[in-house]
């Protein structure tokens, strides 16, 4: 497994964006195209984030995959007054597949995001049907949910929370204070009927921040008909928990009808 990071010229930006890549056999294009894991990260990290603190390295030479992690700020991978980050991921699909060895393969694409990374990851394979499956690990998709009383007897949950609640509605929420087209779900959803990938959740018990957000996410994939996955274990919304589920998530997410 051979990593690096990338300084990408983005043309969508009109910045440069650092990309942390793994290829299993090296940068050389006379390789064969590998399956390729693209990662997003939660509020406040980037891609290093999943090499550094959560070992994602080790895992995808296991698996002998590719692992492409960009790092985007607090911007929640999608289109906004912020910065048109939605149109930058397909920048870079489309930019990397053909610069690595990467398959374009859908059969050999997965997403997978952490916290905020986990509504990109969900948007990003709606919306452009280029993956499997999408992984959201303690996401966070919709802030009209009231946040779970719980949260406020945590600390940590509790300042998080006042930290990102205000960012999310921000770039969630347009100027009439109504859901963006490119953040609602039911409309992802309502038209991405003709192709799904498989969605896979993954939530602690003890996340008081995403599991009322989770358990709804999967109802509005039940509800269109989406396959959908849910996985509840001890945790909380931090790092330990994160590394504690990523195996799972990464090792099957090529085999989305094993679940």
């Amino acid at each position: 497994m051979i990593r690096a990071c990338l300084t990408f010229p983005s043309t969508t930006l009109l910045r440069p964006v650092n990309i942390e890549i793994a290829l299993p056999g090296g940068f050389s294009r006379a390789k064969p195209p590998f399956r390729c894991l693209w990662a997003l990260h939660c509020a406040m990290a980037d891609g290093k984030f999943f090499f550094d603190s959560l070992g994602l390295e080790e895992l995808a030479e296991r698996e002998e995959i590719a692992v492409v992690a960009p790092s985007l700020g607090n911007g929640y991978f999608m289109n906004s007054d912020y910065e048109n980050q939605g149109d930058f991921l397909r920048e870079m699909f489309k930019q990397l597949s053909s610069m690595f060895s990467i398959s374009t393969k859908r059969s050999d694409n997965a997403v997978l995001g952490i916290s905020m990374g986990g509504f990109g990851a969900l948007s990003w394979a709606l919306q452009s049907g280029a993956f499997v499956s999408a992984t959201a690990i303690s996401g966070i998709f919709d802030c009209h949910i009231p946040p779970d009383e719980r949260l406020f007897k945590n600390r940590k949950q509790r300042a998080l929370h006042a930290a990102l609640e205000k960012n999310m509605r921000g770039m969630f929420l347009d100027h009439d204070g109504k859901t963006r087209q490119g953040a609602d779900f039911e409309i992802m959803l309502s038209g991405s009927s003709d192709y799904y990938p498989q969605v896979n959740l993954y939530c602690g018990e003890e996340d008081y921040l995403s599991l009322t957000q989770t358990l709804a996410m999967r109802e509005t994939c039940e509800r269109h008909n989406c396959p959908v996955s849910l996985n509840l274990t001890s945790g909380s919304h931090d790092a330990g928990y994160w590394r504690s589920v990523l195996d799972k998530a990464v090792s099957t997410a090529y085999s989305p009808l094993m679940h």
